[in-house]
């Protein structure tokens, strides 16, 4: 019979108590309860600081966990927002204004430099762009198009948006300030999620084609990527980069989270406390954010990969 010194080269060390701070991917037997256990990551979401007022948010977002930003949006009946509000980790707190209020633009960058590209205002679509400089919102270069409910990622400099009712198969770059028009997506779509930057992304989900299907952005055009596990239609936003990338909600999967390791998707298991599509999100593969969305809500939740000791069975 195979043993695991024979797989991984060492022996496994049996203790009658737990190790203080064990190490992730550390294994141990623990001879008092006669059980084999061991330290590994789990991704949970859990609650955070909420916007000042419930709104879809829809792609208006730029940022980290700990330092991110939320502008625009969809109030409801009293229609598109441009207020901007701050995340310092713990709470929101007010920003400069949008000079015009929208909602569904592509929004991407940092706090202290975002840049929101397009979107939906009082009747019609525009291509304004504004930038934020931590402070105060000025034009930028307008995008190729009228474009709404797009999805965007990157940075100031490295910009990425594709999508929209408009012109589905749209994908334009930025760099900092104009915007140029790029290859077109394989399946046109709206209302889709983005990450990752105009040189390398991952695009998945949304109106139109297939909604569980992926693409790859090279830098110069997209090829197909694996699908998702689920079908998410609608208001899809994601986080991240083209190799680990985090996608969570849409209708009608409720909270449920899928990570793209570069290659294929997989169910994390976690699962956001307020189902919700057309919110905002921001954050890497261990430490995310999302806030805002549809049905309108100011909830914000933070994701993480948190070290939870684990009792191996042979289920």
């Amino acid at each position: 019979m195979t043993t695991f010194k024979e797989i991984r080269g060492n022996l496994i060390k049996s203790t009658s108590t737990d190790p203080a701070n064990p190490q992730d991917g550390q294994i141990w037997y623990n001879s008092t309860s006669q059980v084999l256990k061991g330290q590994v990551l789990l991704a949970a979401w859990s609650s955070g600081g909420n916007l000042s007022v419930p709104r879809s948010i829809g792609g208006m977002n730029a940022g980290t966990q700990t330092v991110g930003i939320a502008f625009g949006g969809y109030l409801g009946a009293p229609g598109n927002s441009n207020s901007t509000e701050e995340y310092n980790g713990s709470t929101w707190t007010t920003g400069g204004n949008l000079s015009s209020a929208r909602r569904g633009g592509s929004g991407f960058g940092i706090q202290t430099a975002a840049v929101l590209g397009g979107g939906y205002e009082t009747t019609a679509s525009t291509s304004a762009t504004e930038e934020y400089n931590g402070s105060a919102w000025t034009g930028g270069g307008n995008m190729p198009s009228n474009f709404h409910n797009q999805s965007g990622c990157g940075t100031e400099a490295t910009g990425l948006s594709n999508g929209s009712p408009e012109s589905p198969t749209q994908t334009s770059t930025y760099n900092g300030s104009t915007w140029t028009a790029a290859s077109s997506l394989p399946v046109g779509r709206d209302f889709g999620g983005t990450a990752g930057n105009s040189s390398s992304a991952i695009a998945a989900g949304g109106f139109g084609g297939t909604t569980t299907q992926s693409y790859e952005w090279g830098g110069t055009s997209w090829t197909a990527a694996n699908s998702m596990n689920l079908s998410r239609p609608a208001g899809v936003n994601m986080f991240g980069i083209e190799t680990s990338a985090i996608v969570a909600g849409s209708p009608p999967v409720s909270g449920a989270t899928e990570e793209y390791n570069g290659t294929s998707w997989s169910t994390t298991g976690a699962i956001m406390g307020t189902s919700r599509s057309s919110y905002g999100t921001g954050g890497t593969l261990t430490a995310g954010l999302i806030m805002g969305g549809s049905p309108y809500t100011n909830a914000t939740e933070e994701y993480n990969l948190a070290p939870t000791t684990k009792t191996f069975t042979t289920s």
